[in-house]
């Protein structure tokens, strides 16, 4: 999610960056219209003739807060080709547009930019009647807080002058008074005029005064406090105005309660229920931007699902996503709704009955039970077999009736009186005829 959340935040900020150029080019005459870009990016300061007027034989002269030495320009010689004076700062990172000097064009780039390269800059023609001077504002980096974080928002003078008996005003978007000083009485100690959006909310640096330093802290700050700052001094001269962007970024958060267009909590069905696996549908009704869906499980992972079916009534959205999961270790599953562009997210739960899953389980179980059962019986049948041989092993030596036969019966003990010769302690009784003695049956 923090990569799609700086995704959105960079197209935002470069459509913001090409609509501020543009606007500079348009209104640079007048003086006004800030150039914003990223720190390491190239800023383009604009500078024309409206007459378009060939200066390639002219004077030209970019300086910064009225003092550094930005790039100078003079019949074809120049800071890049041999012309001292250049400013340390920016040597070897200004460059002009030689082709277009035919048609009045003066503006420059500055490559690479840092912090310090933000202030104010002026575009000269000493030279020509009467005097044109451009003034354009540059800002390297927009300030970036969190939501709730503290914004620190500078202005300074470069010539450090005691500002604490001046007149200082800072302004959002050129209409709400964010914190206004004069000689002491400010919006903190009495001043009238402040906007209710930043009361109790913005202080400055009363020790820094005497140094030239007008900055402010925006405290706890609010995602409606992202836009285009000023810190005017209007009674200087010249008259100096400093041009900064805060992006306050957003904490994914439940905003329903504070934003109309929020989207509310997810309504989360039972859409089908197969053999091994149940269909769940998560659907969002009414929010602006479209929502974005995901599915997760108990783990906090993000399952696969459907395509998301949108569809739109009166500038709002209706989402719906679908999933199909299985029995996991909680059988809990969660529709996530997020709006990046407002910070808004909202979710919602079900827990899945674990007899949806039942019938995988039942079989799951027989066939576990079944196959026990089986090894079971078949060890039961080979024991039994091996008894009933057993048995009739010792049956049949049991008919055995002399001792040598015995001897070899492994069922049967042997008596102490098998080994002794029965005639001579007991003799056989005489009879008279030979056919009355039994015979030992074999």
């Amino acid at each position: 999610m923090s990569r799609e959340r700086n995704r959105v935040f960079d197209l935002l900020y470069l459509s913001h960056y090409f609509f501020l150029v543009v606007l500079s080019e348009i209104v640079a005459g007048l003086g006004h219209g800030p150039v914003v870009v990223k720190e390491g990016s190239d800023a383009l300061l604009p500078c024309s003739l409206s007459t378009k007027e060939n200066i390639e034989g002219k004077l030209f002269d970019w300086k910064k807060d009225g003092e550094k030495e930005v790039f100078m320009y003079e019949a074809g010689v120049h800071d890049n080709n041999g012309r001292p004076g250049q400013d340390e700062q920016f040597k070897g990172r200004v460059s002009h547009f030689e082709d277009e000097l035919k048609l009045g064009n003066a503006s420059i780039i500055i490559r690479n930019t840092k912090v310090d390269d933000s202030g104010s800059y002026t575009c000269d023609f000493p030279h020509l009647q009467p005097r044109q001077t451009f003034i354009i504002e540059l800002v390297v980096g927009p300030v970036v807080v969190k939501e709730g974080s503290d914004a620190l928002l500078p202005c300074s003078l470069s010539t450090k002058e005691n500002i604490e008996g001046k007149l200082f005003d800072w302004k959002k978007d050129g209409q709400k008074e964010v914190f206004l000083y004069e000689a002491g009485v400010h919006s903190n100690n009495g001043r009238s005029g402040q906007d209710e959006q930043f009361k109790g909310r913005v202080s400055h640096f009363e020790d820094e005064l005497k140094h030239g330093n007008a900055s402010i802290i925006i405290r706890n700050t609010k995602v409606d406090d992202s836009g285009s700052y000023t810190c005017d001094f209007p009674r200087l001269q010249p008259r100096q105005t400093f041009h900064i962007e805060l992006v306050v970024e957003p904490i994914l958060k439940d905003r329903s309660h504070e934003i109309t267009d929020a989207a509310p909590k997810p309504f989360i069905t039972v859409a089908d229920v197969t053999e091994l696996s149940v269909q769940l549908r998560c659907d969002i009704r009414g929010g602006f931007p479209q929502p974005e869906l995901i599915w997760m499980d108990g783990d906090q992972r993000v399952l696969p699902a459907d395509e998301p079916q949108v569809s739109e009534r009166e500038g709002r959205y209706d989402v719906t996503l679908q999933t199909t999961v299985t029995a996991s270790t909680t059988n809990r599953f969660r529709c996530v709704a997020t709006q990046l562009m407002i910070g808004h997210m909202t979710d919602a739960e079900i827990a899945v009955s674990e007899k949806l899953f039942g019938h995988r389980d039942t079989c799951s179980r027989q066939l576990v039970v079944g196959w026990i059962c089986g090894v079971s019986i078949g060890v039961l049948m080979s024991l039994a077999a091996l008894l009933l041989l057993r048995a009739l092993k010792r049956a049949r030596c049991l008919h055995y009736q002399t001792s040598v036969q015995r001897e070899h019966c492994p069922f049967e003990k042997k008596r102490p009186h098998e080994n002794m010769d029965l005639t001579e302690k007991w003799p056989r009784p005489e009879t008279k005829n030979k056919a009355e003695v039994p015979t030992l049956l074999l």
